[in-house]
């Protein structure tokens, strides 16, 4: 296994190297060797302020959010996909409940069906929301003003730029059945760009596909998606027309691991996550100095950061209060399992312009208050258990 770890290296270094690759270096990082040796990250030295905004409940029963299931933000506006509900609900930034924006159903300005993903595009007065098969767009007020549909299955979906979507395909379905892996298409399903040569000698071609040890960030401020999948050890962009190497970390994973992440066939890796010393990349974002990667297997979380200039390693183990399947209950944004280095608050979340987005419940909170290695800011001690999700923003310095 070490030899194939190292052939997938060096197979990075080329790809790094390669003319095609739009970024001036490609760090190969030894994310190994910082589990081993954890610390703390650096994600404080790229704050610049942090804004506290619990999300409103009044007498009117749409403000109660169960939870995030997903959120699009503005600078205006907060909107949020609950977990239980099928309706987008909207807040202002300050938290003040608006309205239910678009509500589930079959009318007019209605939504049906699953939402794998959504954004909001300010400067052009869109909100998107994409299912599995189609998109659906809105003004930002919510009147609906189009949607297209496209062959194509997929988990989540961005608009990069005028006419050019970053897919993820849906995992679970083999290459040679027709998934593409990832992507960049046109809004009428036209190629722009495809990979789906994610292989490995311990899963036969037929059965190779996407399974859910994979992790895509989004970033509009450089409208590029980050893409990472368990069975190699390049981290990819997908950004304007290419799909390009962004860097590469060592994980040095079990043959057995590279085959979960690949075998889309093998559905025994929905409840195995991995165990020991196995590792793989669930959650991912960028800020203008570091990528920053959630590490996942059964037995908890690690947090690592990549220096893009210098490929300076570190990663450090996350406080985890209660099994992953408990938390999983309490949110699907795990804005907790983060890094301590701010304060002594752990934080994670989503790049959204320049600032990093998280989410917070109540019952998430409830697990980390008895922690004695958590600091708990001021904004957050009144936060009940009939409260709503806070959103915590942190404005991220441009260099």
């Amino acid at each position: 296994m070490k030899k194939l770890s190292v052939s997938w290296v060096l197979l990075g270094l080329i790809a790094c190297n390669s003319p095609k690759s739009e970024l001036p270096e490609c760090p190969v990082a030894d994310i190994r060797a910082g589990i081993e040796n954890p610390e703390s990250l650096k994600l404080d030295e790229e704050i610049e302020r942090v804004d506290y905004v619990p999300l409103e409940v009044t007498s009117d029963d749409a403000s109660l959010i169960d939870g995030v299931a997903n959120y699009a933000v503005t600078d205006h506006y907060i909107y949020v996909l609950p977990v239980k509900e099928q309706r987008i609900v909207l807040f202002d930034r300050q938290g003040h409940f608006v309205k239910t924006l678009i509500p589930f159903g079959q009318g007019p300005g209605e939504f049906s069906g699953f939402v794998a993903s959504m954004q909001a595009d300010e400067k052009n007065n869109r909100l998107y929301l994409f299912s599995t098969d189609r998109a659906e767009v809105y003004t930002l007020d919510g009147e609906p003003v189009g949607h297209w549909t496209h062959d194509y299955q997929i988990i989540s979906q961005y608009q990069l730029k005028p006419d050019c979507l970053a897919a993820i395909a849906m995992p679970y379905v083999p290459f040679r059945d027709g998934s593409f892996g990832i992507g960049l298409f046109t809004e009428k399903g036209d190629t722009i760009a495809m990979k789906h040569d994610f292989s490995s000698p311990l899963v036969p071609a037929d059965k190779a596909g996407l399974t859910i040890r994979m992790a895509a960030g989004y970033s509009d401020r450089l409208q590029s998606v980050l893409f990472k999948t368990g069975s190699n050890d390049t981290v990819f962009r997908l950004s304007g027309n290419t799909i390009s190497p962004a860097c590469v970390l060592s994980l040095r994973n079990s043959d057995e691991e590279v085959a979960h992440s690949l075998d889309a066939t093998d559905f025994s890796s929905l409840r195995n996550l991995g165990s020991g010393k196995d590792y793989f990349v669930s959650d991912l974002f960028e800020t203008p100095r570091r990528y920053y990667f959630r590490l996942r297997n059964n037995d908890g979380h690690y947090v690592a950061s990549v220096d893009k200039k210098n490929g300076e390693v570190l990663v450090e183990k996350c406080e985890q209060p209660a099994p992953i399947r408990d938390l999983a209950a309490t949110t699907l944004q795990h804005g907790l399992l983060g890094t301590r280095c701010y304060r002594a608050f752990p934080i994670w979340g989503n790049r959204v312009g320049d600032e990093l987005v998280q989410v917070i419940t109540p019952a998430e909170l409830d697990y980390y208050k008895e922690s004695r290695s958590f600091s708990m800011p001021e904004q957050l001690k009144g936060v009940g258990e009939e409260s709503n999700p806070v959103f915590v923003f942190y404005k991220l310095k441009n260099s």
